[in-house]
């Protein structure tokens, strides 16, 4: 009897340890989950104080650069194709170390559309260069396909970090079938004469960049997740197509502001306003490189 009545005693403070260290070790589970939640949840800090040095430095030095290139194209010391390729070469290099840098496969992708974007423009200015006859035959076509590949790293980069809203799928359903429709209606409104297969790859340069332009500004998504990358690569198309409206004067008799509209780009042609503005484009072109950058590295070391 002795035994059996001391037995249960043993038994129950056995079970009593066992309950003690379960709580202990669900305990300390929920302090770690909450320690990762909390991890998770924290904002991600991207202006930190050296990347808004480095961000201050390469605008100011950016736009102090632009300024004198201006004055020694003026002055006859160089060709703007040379100084057009320099911005090309580092535009070039963010993409690059973007590809390499990044996590996500929207921006990978948006990359290389950035290095075909790229490639394109060094293309042009290498014909513009060696043989301007021939550029004069293909610059529409090689234009078109520059500004395509601008259309498309920006569709990449502007669904990768912003949450696709009911808006947005509208938007996206229908830009293609409304760009259809005005690169039509641009070309069949052309006076029959002046119509070619140049005014049709002019027109689909001028949609490409204006549907750029509304993939980032026309989405409240894309100015709530990312409001640096909306304002800097918006700005892009927004300066080139205001140079082309500016590269003409106002015809009223033009069909639909087609010959207006159908200004080429890049301006190898063009006057010293629109040669520092041409520069800032591909600055901000840059700059928006270097914010996405700037989030790739920040995301990677949260990780």
């Amino acid at each position: 009897m002795a035994e059996g009545a001391i037995k249960p005693d043993i038994d129950h403070s056995q079970t009593n340890e066992q309950e003690n260290t379960t709580r202990e070790n669900i305990s300390s589970n929920v302090e770690r989950t909450q320690q990762v939640v909390s991890t998770d949840s924290r904002p991600k800090i991207i202006w930190t104080p050296l990347f808004i040095v480095i961000f201050a430095l390469t605008l100011v030095f950016g736009l102090s650069i632009e300024s004198l290139l201006t004055q020694g194209w003026l002055n006859g010391y160089y060709t703007g194709q040379r100084i057009f390729q320099v911005h090309v070469i580092f535009i070039c290099l963010g993409w690059l170390a973007l590809l390499v840098l990044t996590h996500s496969n929207w921006v990978r992708i948006g990359s290389i559309f950035g290095i075909i974007w790229a490639l394109f423009m060094t293309l042009h200015i290498i014909i513009s260069s060696l043989h301007p006859d021939l550029a004069l035959r293909v610059h529409a076509l090689v234009n078109a396909a520059t500004c395509i590949a601008l259309l498309g790293s920006y569709i990449c980069l502007s669904i990768d970090k912003a949450p696709i809203s009911r808006l947005d799928a509208w938007f996206f359903g229908l830009a293609p079938i409304i760009g259809c429709i005005a690169v039509a209606l641009i070309y069949f409104l052309t006076p029959a004469n002046e119509r070619s297969l140049t005014t049709l790859e002019n027109a689909i340069a001028t949609i490409a960049l204006v549907l750029s332009l509304l993939v980032w500004w026309i989405r409240p998504t894309s100015w709530k997740s990312q409001p640096g990358p909306t304002f800097l690569f918006g700005c892009v198309p927004l300066i080139l197509l205001i140079l082309a409206l500016s590269a003409k004067e106002f015809n009223p008799s033009n069909y639909f502001l087609a010959k207006v509209l159908m200004r080429p780009i890049p301006y190898l042609w063009m006057n010293e306003a629109n040669f520092f503005f041409s520069q800032v484009a591909f600055l901000c072109l840059f700059l928006g490189i270097m914010r996405v950058l700037q989030f790739e590295r920040v995301t990677a070391i949260k990780e």
